[in-house]
Order: structure tokens, then C-alpha cells, then sequence
């Protein structure tokens, strides 16, 4: 740690400090209470004083003591133990400092953009997901209209094809009823044609016994005449 001997505490070098001093970081070389020496420093409230090394501006480095209260109790009591650096040093420590708030601010814009351009895509997300549960549920409604659509074209598929086995069963029993009316009109013809013919044989024979009977009645017509003479 660089050091220009013990420093006093000043009141023009604190002044854009504030009540509470500044900013401080952890080194383990320069920590705890500063009761280890003989020239014991006591705070306003009188209690033993805690090392800190500043991290903060131009005393970025320089070590203090402060009041070792609890926090939101403490004083103000802030005592230098390192002098001022050097003014280029200062400077170059401001410098880095306006440097490191400037790309901090610049960080904290870009981190907000970020955070409206990533709520932005969140809206559009949000619109996507809604868009593509609103597809989802219509390909579904249509895959459920389709299933019903191919059941019913199932079911009319197969009713058609019983219509037609039962037409084809009709035809062959209207075939089968047609070909025996058919043989049962050819037997009546074939049975008719046979009647005819005996009918007529009949008649012939019922035509040859009566000229039979009228040659006999002639025959006893002359027999009688003959024995009435």
C-alpha cells in the first residue's frame, strides 16, 4: 500500500464526502479494529475505531478509520490515514471513476432497453403462443371433423356395399323365382298342348263311335225290315 505517512483529518478534504465518509472495499492486509497499537484513536462516540480502505473517487485506496457503531448509529468521526495523492493520480482516479459511471449508466440504459425489448418479445411471445393455441385448437377441431367425416364415410361406404349384396341377392332370387316361373309356364304349356291333343284324340274317337253307332243303327234299321217283311 502506497503511503505518504499518517494524514490529519480534514475538514476541506472530507467536504464532498457527507456524514457517512466514503465508499470502502475489503483488503485483508487492512481490516478490524485499530486497537493493536499504541496510539489508541477514539471515534466522537468513543468507541475504538474499524480500518477501512477507500474505494470510491479520487481516495480510491487511501486508508481511514471510522466509527465502529452499528450501522445507522455511527458518527461522523472519519480519520486519514494516508495523505492526499497526488494531484495527476487524483486525476487519473477520477477520470476512471467518471469513466466507470458512465459505462455503468450506459449498462443500467442498455440493461432497461434490454428489459423493454425483452417485455416487447414477451408481448410478442405471449401473441405467438396465444396465435398458436388458437391454430392448435382449430387443427384439432379439424382432425376431429375429419375423424367424424371418415366415420361417416366408413359407415356409408359399408351400408352401400350391404345395399348391394342385398340387391344382388334380390336379383338372384327374383333369377331363380324367374326361371321357375318360366319351367312351371313351359310345363302348363307342355300340359295344355297334352290336353290338347287328347282332347282331341277324344273327340276323334268319340267322332268314330258315333259314326260306329250310326252304322249299327243302320244295320238295325234293315235288320227290322227285314223281319217286318
Amino acid at each position: 500500500m502506497v503511503s505518504w505517512g499518517d494524514g490529519e483529518e480534514s475538514s476541506d478534504d472530507m467536504s464532498s464526502l457527507g456524514t457517512e465518509g466514503p465508499n470502502s472495499m475489503y483488503d485483508s492486509d487492512y481490516n478490524g479494529r485499530a486497537d493493536d497499537g499504541d496510539n489508541l484513536i477514539l471515534c466522537k462516540c468513543n468507541c475504538v475505531v474499524v480500518k477501512h480502505v477507500a474505494f470510491e473517487g479520487c481516495w480510491t485506496g487511501r486508508r481511514f478509520l471510522a466509527c465502529a457503531g452499528e450501522e445507522g448509529e455511527t458518527c461522523d468521526f472519519i480519520h486519514w490515514v494516508d495523505n492526499v495523492w497526488p494531484e495527476s493520480l487524483c486525476k487519473s482516479l477520477t477520470k476512471l471513476w467518471d469513466m466507470y459511471s458512465t459505462c455503468k449508466d450506459g449498462r443500467v440504459n442498455d440493461s432497461l432497453k434490454s428489459f423493454d425489448t425483452r417485455m416487447e418479445y414477451e408481448d410478442e411471445i405471449a401473441k405467438l403462443k396465444l396465435a398458436l393455441k388458437n391454430a392448435q385448437d382449430n387443427l384439432k377441431q379439424v382432425v376431429e371433423e375429419k375423424q367424424l367425416t371418415l366415420a361417416l364415410k366408413a359407415k356409408a361406404e359399408q351400408a352401400l356395399i350391404d345395399a348391394r349384396a342385398e340387391l344382388e341377392r334380390k336379383m338372384k332370387v327374383d333369377a331363380s323365382t324367374s326361371n321357375m316361373h318360366k319351367s312351371l309356364r313351359l310345363n302348363a304349356e307342355k300340359q295344355r298342348d297334352m290336353l290338347k291333343e287328347e282332347k282331341r284324340n277324344l273327340e276323334h274317337t268319340i267322332a268314330e263311335l258315333m259314326k260306329q253307332k250310326e252304322g249299327a243303327r243302320s244295320k238295325l234299321r234293315k235288320i227290322k225290315q227285314i223281319c217286318d217283311e
